[in-house]
């Protein structure tokens, strides 16, 4: 049981807490705009759909996705691997560590890895295609040919952070026609929608690679209320049979 209380601790955080949590609020959508947004995705080509998929379900930050390799995939074991993210994109990309210096794993949905074996064959077929100009680093989300702007870039580069949400998603966001969030909110989504669905505050922290609870807490303070509700339905149900 976590034993925090969330809005006394915001009154006493810095305002660059409160700046986070009213992000959250404001990036971040319902259930049923994220499916209609994943419906637009999936019908977008084969990386999209595994990537915006992955986004939702997993919570990981932009430059984790970007850094991601198939080497931290293990669609057998229904998991990745986050121990890297990337810093610097282009012929000879750069990496670190993830921002709390922690790897973790993350399970996954059956429909999110369902999509990443698409993609996976998709990509092999798409290499085999260009042999002689892919550049295979490994990722899972690499660039092709949409992707190439500028003479210095090349097939199999990784994606760079900054035209995910500039370009992917805005488009994406139009042709859906949902309210355009930021691409850190779908992480915001990922972890509303957990802990809206009653899952444990630390499960939801573990997930998004959190190095306090309490940092979860902060951010997701709003959605606190609704939790403590269906607690007390639960509970309800359970003392009085109902």
């Amino acid at each position: 049981m976590v034993s925090v209380n969330a809005a006394g601790d915001l009154e006493g955080r810095p305002r660059r807490r409160m700046g986070l949590s009213d992000d959250a609020r404001e990036h971040c959508w319902s259930a049923d705009e994220a499916q209609t947004f994943l419906a637009t995705a999936k019908a977008s080509g084969a990386q999209n759909a595994a990537l915006y998929a992955l986004a939702l379900d997993s919570g990981a930050r932009k430059n984790e996705l970007c850094g991601l390799r198939w080497s931290d995939v293990d669609l057998e074991g229904g998991k990745i691997q986050i121990v890297q993210q990337l810093q610097k994109p282009g012929p000879e990309p750069t990496f670190g560590p993830p921002k709390n210096k922690r790897p973790r794993n993350v399970a996954l949905g059956a429909e999110t890895l369902t999509l990443l074996k698409a993609h996976k064959q998709h990509q092999a077929e798409f290499k085999m295609a260009n042999r002689t100009s892919y550049h295979d680093f490994g990722f899972v989300f690499a660039k092709e040919f949409g992707e190439l702007r500028t003479r210095k870039d090349l097939l199999g580069q990784p994606l760079q952070a900054n035209n995910l949400g500039e370009r992917s998603l805005d488009r994406l966001c139009k042709v859906a026609e949902v309210r355009r969030i930021k691409f850190h909110g779908l992480r915001h989504t990922c972890a509303t929608l957990l802990l809206r669905a009653g899952e444990p505050v630390h499960v939801v922290a573990q997930r998004l690679g959190h190095s306090d609870v309490s940092m979860t807490l902060n951010i997701y303070a709003h959605v606190l209320p609704d939790m403590q509700q269906g607690a007390a339905d639960r509970l309800d149900a359970v003392l009085h049979g109902r």
